[in-house]
């Protein structure tokens, strides 16, 4: 057989190779030479120069893992922007129990260096770009444990530790001990609950929004219409019982007890007083019946913004008498804008 050296294309064929003559800054010569290579290669795996157009062009691409869980629906696509805004808002709100477990179903990890390998695959599939370990003496029951995320983002790295921490919490009965926070790090240590503790800690740390959201969305008209009275009003509102004020209609005076009978779910006589002062301050504070409460060893001081005196000393006498309910006596002096309270005594 005679070979013709000579070679006449045309523009299509020029078209198809053009990729490759850019490759070889227009020489077509070696464009020619990778075409040659290309189709040899080709031929040794498909047998024919048919065989092979059918397959390359027939063949279904391999998806990823990644790609499969977004074809099934299992998993999808999203920008990481929104991504992020989404984990800045909903920082304090847990991830559902229900959904912890979807994420991190615990009939398939049972040991701590499973949960190290799984939470790292999926760290590294869903583009987090964190890295997770954990240590502990006994893998399948530990007494302590420490866990360290590692990465540029600090919303992926709480993230992450969320959904580590409360399966330990969940499944291993730990509770967080003490968080150390680095500029790419997290470390975490934990340590086993006491039986039928409610991992306070944990859920303190990562839910401390919940109660407040839920309450929230039960009841958004009215919390939305109090979120403006109160911004319009730059929070210049105190707060009452209803019952308290039914009295203050009717002329008599009486004691708030209730609402510190009901957050501590015991009789004001039997609140440890350190326990009462602290529940006094938390709840005087955000009524806005009073400005600010500081509390010392042996007294506290009350800052208000009342301008009538007559009123200052009714605001005296009343902390006199409430903390006198809690079985503590106090003796008070009061200026333009504090009232000074020293203990003097207390119920035997």
């Amino acid at each position: 057989m005679i070979v013709r050296k000579n070679i006449t294309l045309e523009n299509i064929h020029l078209k198809k190779l053009e990729p490759l003559i850019i490759k070889h800054e227009g020489n077509l010569s070696a464009a020619i030479r990778d075409s040659i290579d290309m189709t040899d290669a080709a031929l040794l795996q498909y047998g024919t120069i048919e065989k092979a157009i059918k397959s390359i062009t027939t063949e279904t691409k391999k998806l990823t893992g990644r790609e499969q869980s977004i074809e099934s629906g299992k998993n999808v696509l999203i920008a990481s922007p929104v991504f992020q805004w989404m984990l800045n808002w909903t920082k304090g709100i847990p991830l559902d129990h229900e959904i912890l477990d979807e994420l991190l179903d615990p009939l398939k990890i049972k040991t701590t260096s499973e949960l190290d390998k799984y939470i790292n695959a999926i760290s590294r599939e869903s583009g987090w770009n964190c890295e997770v370990s954990i240590f502990c003496m006994d893998n399948m029951d530990p007494e302590t444990a420490t866990v360290t995320i590692t990465g540029n983002n600090e919303l992926y790295r709480d993230f992450i530790a969320q959904i580590v921490i409360m399966f330990l919490v969940y499944n291993k009965h730990l509770d967080i001990d003490v968080i150390h926070r680095r500029a790419t790090s997290t470390r975490i240590d934990l340590k086993k609950s006491e039986p039928g503790a409610n991992m306070t800690a944990a859920n303190d740390h990562f839910g401390y929004l919940k109660d407040a959201v839920d309450e929230f969305v039960s009841k958004k008209e009215f919390w939305t219409n109090l979120i403006e009275i109160y911004s319009s009003l730059n929070y210049n509102m105190v707060s009452l019982h209803k019952d308290q004020y039914e009295q203050i209609l009717a002329g008599n005076t009486l004691l708030d007890l209730g609402i510190f009978e009901s957050l501590s779910k015991k009789h004001i006589s039997n609140i440890a007083h350190p326990e009462f002062l602290e529940l006094l301050k938390k709840t005087h504070e955000s009524m806005k019946i009073i400005d600010k409460i500081e509390l010392f060893d042996n007294g506290l001081n009350i800052y208000h913004n009342y301008k009538n005196e007559r009123a200052i000393q009714k605001l005296k006498d009343y902390y006199i008498l409430l903390l006198s309910e809690n079985g503590h006596q106090y003796e008070a002096k009061y200026s333009s804008s504090l009232l000074v309270l020293n203990h003097v005594c207390c119920r035997v």
